[in-house]
């Protein structure tokens, strides 16, 4: 285990503060919970740092915030969990461990991630519109999730903090991608793994899961698709498979949906943002 201070950033939402993050803390580690939640002020824990935001200002501000605290902590390196995260005792020593070993083969490392399996069908997270290897014990990938991922604050210097704007989705995306513009990478080790529960539910047509998210979050999904199709540094692969991705998905919720009308309202509100380039809030 590396003797470097770790901050571990969690986000809350209408949670509590979790008692098996307080208890698996490694003790050369700091626990910062940035709460997102409307109103709420929990109070500050002797056990961890909380920063009640009294409004929900996204992810990225929330982790943004995180992470100019572990700066000013003295922290050198950062791991981000979504609340819901089901992580093991161990969990937090063997990322941080992974990191650094991994780091002596491929000094470009930026952003290190495990294995995600989902909490409820007990799957391993995949995009159906790529194959990766498990073969190796780190795999290089464009783009990973955040939850469980950890990285240096001296990196997160060269990159630059979160994009604000896309509030929630794809800040995790758009943040590797960055990255790989300037000349870093990203990855997972199979020798850790990671409990997460993506999207709201899953519905299974065939032999594909199908994620199905709060009606809001279409709204973020494709605003945001439009917003970083602009962009030169994100991968003309991505565009073109999650472009097919959102058109299909617009034809065919509602025949597999009951609840189809508002997350097609919020896809349309989307649609018509991205294009105009204009940021409103949908919660």
């Amino acid at each position: 285990m590396t003797k470097k201070i770790n901050a571990i950033i969690i986000v809350l939402y209408y949670a509590q503060i979790s008692d098996s993050f307080l208890n698996q803390c490694p003790k050369n580690s700091i626990l910062i919970f940035v709460d997102n939640t409307p109103e709420r002020d929990l109070g500050i824990t002797s056990q961890c740092v909380y920063i009640p935001l009294k409004e929900n200002r996204g992810i990225a501000v929330a982790q943004n915030i995180g992470l100019c605290k572990a700066e000013e902590l003295g922290c050198q390196f950062v791991l981000f969990f979504d609340q819901d995260s089901k992580i093991s005792a161990s969990y937090i020593e063997q990322i941080a461990e992974e990191y650094q070993r991994i780091s002596k083969r491929h000094n470009n490392l930026f952003l290190l991630g495990p294995r995600v399996f989902d909490e409820r069908e007990n799957k391993e997270y995949k995009s159906i519109f790529h194959s990766y290897s498990s073969n190796e014990e780190f795999e290089v990938r464009p783009m990973i999730i955040s939850s469980g991922s950890y990285t240096s604050l001296t990196r997160v210097k060269e990159v630059g903090y979160l994009d604000e704007s896309l509030f929630i989705d794809l800040v995790d995306y758009e943040w590797c991608w960055r990255a790989n513009s300037l000349g870093l990478i990203s990855g997972i080790t199979n020798r850790v793994s990671l409990r997460h529960n993506v999207g709201q539910k899953w519905l299974k047509i065939g032999r594909y899961i199908i994620i199905i998210s709060s009606p809001f979050r279409y709204y973020y999904q494709y605003r945001n698709y439009l917003w970083l199709c602009i962009r030169k540094y994100v991968p003309i692969q991505w565009k073109i498979n999650t472009g097919i991705k959102l058109f299909l998905r617009m034809l065919y919720f509602p025949f597999i949906l009951k609840d189809w009308i508002p997350i097609e309202r919020n896809i349309l509100h989307g649609i018509k943002d991205g294009i105009l380039l204009k940021n409103t809030m949908r919660l």
